[in-house]
């Protein structure tokens, strides 16, 4: 979650701390490898049990749900559930260090336990957010275990050390690369990985996460968070941005490396806070998100925009897809946008995935934020109900799922998407798009968004309402409808199916699968209807 310069600290004096039970798990399993970046000639993907997966997740907030609105299970199962009804494949939870070690070496796993059930019950994957250490440049007591912040030769100074905040606890800034301190995070994490592999195999090795987010934002301590708070060492010697970088560094590549020995290993990211595109940082010239991404134990940076054009999300994705061998993943951006589709559409054509912040706001944060903005940040409402831009939010997520293994590995030149010119849908709309095989006219009369995928012989294509595309270059031989396995097979329907030819009337919500053969190589326009910037 932002926090930064976009909501000034303010200490609330109510308590939000969890209970715990201890039990000790450990695993001495072999390790297993369940998902990889995989960087193929011209496009980076998550590979996830050997099949490519586009991320389309939205985060569910759980620290502060039990923490702060005190929840309980009965009632956070509902996010989950909802989450799943939503329609995205993936859901962002944050597991955070003094929940699953709330005293040194009591080890407590009843929180991830119960988020590894609603997984398999709901049948979707998980990107665990490890919260810990670095929290945007902050060190919280409701985040660190109490043995790790209560000692002082741990911690740097700063100006309002040991304050609260009702959202995270108490505040501190730790020497994250401090040898004790990061011995003990590196046991944790992977404690944690090792109680997921053990519980996985128990539950049918359905290997429910696939990813681990390591710190939150931790560019924030450098680009915000040194000069607000005037950190520094506790001998008084100055703590300069060179060496707060270093440590960000070292910390996020030994947890990283951490989850990687795991026995339960999956890709490794963070998320980093976006506006500047991949050059270095103006409030500390020798850092950079490059940084990040050349650490062995970060295998992707992602980034967090919180933009709301098509122009402004697309320039960023591609700035983040021109780094060598990233995957594009846009961690958190606002849920509340009600041009949602039009920015992941952008992103996917891009060769992004697209998390959406939150699912549904904290109450707790939304009555304790001074943000003149508001905090509400969620796709649904803070009672899980839907918003008026929600049910297309939806629609299109049926698409992306159902096409998921194709999407993750089209190029861009190949992947075409209609009525993304301008930041919202226009009703009435006619295109004409070329990928490098077929020259396609796109018309709807219904606010139609929707994508098309040149696979060469074949193309995928979704629309989110009825539209007629006539294609060109091509000549159709058979149009069929299906989904998708999540083994990446094509399952055909023949009940959505429509007549081969030219001219194809689409229905809205349907999958179709084109069999063609182009008449020769086009020049790809695919870019030039992604908004103006291109």
């Amino acid at each position: 979650m932002r926090i930064g310069l976009i909501i000034i600290m303010l200490l609330f004096g109510v308590s939000c701390s969890s209970q715990d039970t201890p039990q000790n798990v450990e695993s001495t399993l072999p390790p297993i490898e369940v998902s990889r970046l995989v960087k193929a000639k011209d496009k980076v993907f998550l590979e996830v049990d050997g099949v490519p997966f586009p991320v389309y997740g939205a985060q569910i907030r759980l620290d502060a749900l039990i923490n702060c609105d005190k929840l309980g299970w009965e009632q956070i199962e509902r996010y989950f559930a909802r989450g799943k009804e939503l329609g995205v494949n993936c859901l962002q939870v944050p597991i955070w260090w003094n929940a699953i070690e709330p005293r040194e070496n009591d080890f407590d796993f009843s929180v991830i336990q119960k988020v590894l059930e609603y997984a398999h019950r709901y049948d979707i994957r998980l990107e665990l957010l490890w919260f810990s250490t670095n929290m945007i440049g902050d060190s919280f007591s409701y985040l660190v275990p109490q043995y790790i912040l209560k000692e002082p030769s741990r911690r740097l100074l700063r100006n309002d050390e040991g304050n609260f905040w009702g959202y995270y606890g108490y505040l501190y800034a730790l020497i994250l690369n401090d040898r004790y301190v990061l011995d003990r995070e590196k046991n944790a994490v992977t404690r944690l990985l090792s109680y997921v592999r053990q519980w996985d195999l128990e539950n049918g090795e359905k290997h429910p996460v696939i990813a681990v987010q390591v710190h939150n934002e931790p560019d924030g301590l450098v680009r915000w968070r040194m000069d607000q708070k005037a950190y520094k060492y506790r001998s008084g010697e100055a703590l300069s941005k060179n060496a707060a970088w270093k440590m960000t560094l070292d910390a996020l590549n030994e947890v990283g490396l951490a989850v990687k020995k795991s026995p339960y290993k999956v890709a490794t990211r963070t998320n980093l806070i976006s506006g500047n595109s991949t050059a270095p940082y103006p409030q500390a010239p020798e850092a950079r998100p490059g940084d990040v991404l050349a650490l062995e134990g970060i295998d992707l940076v992602s980034f967090d925009p919180y933009m709301n054009t098509v122009n402004q999300v697309a320039a960023e994705v591609a700035a983040y897809a021109a780094l060598p061998g990233n995957y594009p993943l846009i961690a958190e951006n606002k849920g509340v946008y009600p041009n949602t589709t039009s920015l992941m559409l952008a992103t996917s054509a891009l060769g992004g995935g697209y998390n959406i912040y939150d699912l549904a706001t904290s109450r707790y944060f939304i009555a304790n934020t001074n943000d003149p903005e508001g905090i509400d940040h969620g796709v649904l409402t803070a009672d899980l109900e839907d918003k008026p831009h929600t049910p297309s939010v939806r629609k299109l997520l049926k698409g992306f799922t159902a096409a998921g293994p194709e999407i993750a590995v089209t190029p861009t030149d190949n992947f075409a998407v209609f009525n993304v010119a301008t930041d919202f849908p226009e009703t009435a709309k006619e295109q004409k798009i070329r990928t490098t095989g077929a020259e396609i006219s796109f018309t709807t009369r219904a606010g139609a968004q929707g994508f098309a995928l040149d696979r060469s012989s074949y193309l995928l294509v979704y629309m989110t309402a009825p539209a007629i595309l006539v294609l060109s270059n091509a000549s159709v031989e058979k149009v069929a409808a299906g989904i998708y396995s999540p083994e990446g097979k094509f399952t055909e329907d023949a009940a959505h199916a429509v007549q081969a030819g030219q001219t194809l009337n689409l229905e809205g919500g349907v999958l179709y699968k084109i069999n063609y053969t182009s008449q020769g190589p086009l020049s790809s326009t695919t870019r030039k209807y992604i908004g103006t910037r291109f």
